[in-house]
């Protein structure tokens, strides 16, 4: 099935895992996921961000403090989805900082390894501690959320660009580890969303005329249902806007 022919009626009854979901990209996402039918835990540094969303579905969203910068509360909330959900179909590694927009030469190092940490190695490890409950689900699916960056590397994105990169070696890596687990891996990127992020990025960028958060979720929810078979690929979230 392509995701032309998908109707994401039929994506419901999953346990999703989004991390970074106060705004942006993930909340869209989660919202969305939630108003199918499905079980989302969705993290944020502060709970009370998640407020919002959590008397909008107070029956199936279960909010999560989480700092991904924190080695020891990724280990606590991958107790606590075991214990309380047994098993997770869905992991979605959304939440991600840019760091400087400078030369590599005036790049502060602390940030630089606050960046690398959040962005690329305690998704990792978030990743590898999920992967046993990932493995309990009939069917399941890694989505890493990427960037063109990431794909093709650019001078004063620093330390927001090498850690997409090796976000996207992680992917092709545990696409190829997890094949024959029945467990899909890809890294979509979205490309230029009217975000926060980008906002911070490009401060005099007009928005307006950029897709929002919701256009670019047709791939995103494609990738998460049964239905989807395709694992190691790099998708362009803008190419299926309107897909759905």
């Amino acid at each position: 099935m392509s995701i032309e022919d998908f109707d994401p009626q039929y994506l419901k009854s999953k346990t999703i895992l989004i991390t970074g979901v106060s705004k942006g990209i993930g909340k869209a996402l989660c919202e969305k996921l939630l108003d199918l039918g499905n079980i989302v835990i969705g993290t944020s540094r502060e709970l009370s961000d998640l407020q919002e969303i959590s008397l909008k579905f107070p029956r199936n969203f279960y909010p999560y403090s989480l700092e991904l910068e924190n080695i020891n509360q990724i280990t606590t909330l991958a107790e606590y989805i075991e214990e309380d959900f047994d098993k997770l179909d869905v992991l979605f590694n959304n939440a991600g900082i840019l760091g400087q927009i400078v030369t590599l030469e005036k790049y502060d190092f602390d940030v630089w390894k606050k960046v690398i940490n959040i962005n690329l190695n305690n998704q990792f490890y978030l990743t590898q501690r999920l992967l046993k409950l990932i493995k309990k689900s009939k069917k399941g699916s890694i989505i890493n959320v990427s960037s063109s960056v990431g794909r093709f590397p650019r001078e004063t994105w620093g330390a927001y660009s090498i850690s997409k990169s090796g976000l996207e070696a992680l992917t092709e890596i545990l696409s190829q580890e997890l094949y024959k687990e029945n467990i899909i891996v890809n890294s979509v990127n979205p490309g230029g969303t009217a975000t926060l992020m980008r906002k911070e990025a490009y401060p005099e960028e007009d928005q307006s005329e950029l897709p929002t958060a919701d256009d670019i979720l047709p791939i995103f929810l494609y990738l998460a249902s049964d239905e989807a078979k395709e694992t190691g690929m790099k998708y362009n979230a803008r190419e299926y806007i309107g897909s759905l």
